[in-house]
């Protein structure tokens, strides 16, 4: 930190932390002392004639108030012992005179010493939860994941200073993670190379995947701190990321390209046959781009759509997708939204129904080579040429990713997104899903096409 920092902070001059006694030592006392004192036998067996049976004796709750203490007593023993025995593994592991002053308490932990003692017991073996140390394990660490730790460590001093580590605040780390965001490129080989002032585009900053890496290194760095009792709490424990927060990040990282296939997707749905010249009542070049864009379906997904798969939840109408999603997590309900339902798709499925045709799209599987999937991407390439959009610039996928962008955009509930995009495990998902999360879904992807250009459908 710098030398304006808050009173009480200590002024740090050099890149070595001053000696710290046991006496000064400010971590926890890892053998409480637990009396008979700290129970009250009235807040343990309250007076309640309710009870059946007696109320018990004193003696009784003497006798139940000492086993009570003494499994509270041989619990904390037995979690401190666990500390104990991996400091003592790794006081005994080859490591500098500085990073063992450390494990005994007779050094205090600044920010630069923590991220060193992290790495040479990474080096030496050292994982969470581990018994001993594994050399070969620690010596893979070191080549693999060894530079960017210490690359890690540079953007933490970079922003922070080197501050004792107890002394750091969280308000601390979200202002140093603002300054982390806008490092350069190479900041850690060439540091003279761009200015350390100012907000800076996205080509000249570091990426988003050397940020998270940045500020996760430093939470792992916590965590190892305090599972070793060196320290009492993790202020880095705010690095960390929801998918759809590092989904926001990544797509900020490319506005531009954002910007291009967005606008082409929104061309698409401007074009001749949503204005109503459709002579298909059917067609798959309407139909699978809306369903991928107000739905979220995968292509084939929407390519392999059977008349069975419409069915109705309380009065609501869904599609049933349990058969051709990639993985177990694309098995899922979608909600079949308003404006879907307005443009005729529960009429289409009443229709193919009426036809006896088993497939939403039949022409898709008639008499042509290739999957139904190529085949459409064949047809829209064509269609694409012909109303002038630029193909190379839009593909079928980016409809869907459309819509992942703006249930992003308005900041819906991580489970929500991951549901509607079918990214969520049915275990996880499924209770929720019976009880009130199709409403929310179709909610959430009523509002993500309400911004979109008006659509004619066969309906009007």
């Amino acid at each position: 930190m710098s030398s304006g920092s808050a009173a009480g902070r200590p002024e740090i001059q050099s890149r070595h932390c001053p000696p710290r006694s046991h006496s000064t030592s400010r971590r926890r006392d890892t053998s409480p002392e637990i009396t008979n004192r700290n129970f009250d036998s009235d807040q343990l067996f309250p007076a309640n004639p309710s009870h059946r049976g007696s109320i018990p004796t004193r003696t009784e709750s003497q006798e139940m108030r000492d086993i009570l203490a003494n499994e509270i007593e041989a619990t904390i023993r037995r979690e401190t012992a666990d500390r104990c025995a991996t400091r003592h593994l790794l006081e005994a592991a080859d490591l500098t005179e500085q990073s063992k002053a450390m494990l005994a308490g007779e050094l205090q932990i600044c920010l630069e010493t923590a991220f060193d003692l992290y790495i040479e017991a990474r080096s030496v073996g050292y994982r969470p939860g581990i018994r001993r140390p594994d050399a070969t394990r620690g010596e893979h660490w070191r080549r693999t994941s060894g530079a960017n730790t210490q690359s890690a460590k540079r953007a933490w001093t970079r922003a922070l200073g080197n501050p004792f580590f107890s002394d750091i605040e969280r308000e601390d780390v979200i202002l140093a993670l603002e300054k982390i965001r806008n490092l350069p490129k190479g900041h850690g080989k060439r540091p003279n190379s761009a200015a350390e002032n100012g907000d800076r585009t996205s080509p000249d900053r570091i990426g988003v995947t050397t940020f998270l890496r940045i500020g996760r290194t430093a939470r792992q760095v916590g965590d190892f701190l305090v599972e070793l009792n060196l320290e009492d709490a993790n202020p880095f424990d705010i690095c960390s990321w929801s998918t759809a927060e590092e989904a926001c990040l990544r797509q900020q990282e490319r506005p531009s390209e954002t910007r291009e296939w967005s606008e082409a997707v929104e061309s698409y749905l401007s074009s001749p046959i949503f204005k109503g010249d459709m002579r298909d009542t059917g067609d798959p070049l309407f139909w699978i781009p809306l369903l991928m864009r107000f739905g979220g379906l995968r292509l084939d997904e929407a390519v392999h759509l059977t008349i069975r798969d419409l069915q109705y939840r309380d009065g609501m109408p869904v599609i049933c997708i349990d058969r051709y999603g990639k993985t177990p997590a694309a098995r899922r309900e979608i909600p079949v939204t308003r404006r879907l339902q307005d443009l005729g798709l529960v009429d289409l499925f009443e229709l193919r129904r009426d036809q006896k045709e088993t497939l939403l799209f039949p022409q898709l599987a008639e008499g042509r080579p290739g999957s139904g999937s190529t085949r459409f991407r064949k047809d829209f390439i064509r269609y694409c040429e012909t109303h002038g959009i630029d193909a190379s610039a839009l593909h079928a996928h980016d409809f869907r990713r459309a819509l992942h962008h703006t249930l992003l955009e308005q900041e819906c509930p991580d489970p929500v997104v991951r549901s509607a995009m079918g990214q969520m495990p049915r275990d996880t998902s499924g209770k929720f899903l019976d009880d009130n999360r199709l409403q929310t879904v179709q909610q959430a992807l009523s509002e993500a096409g309400a911004g979109l250009p008006d659509i004619v459908g066969p309906n009007r």
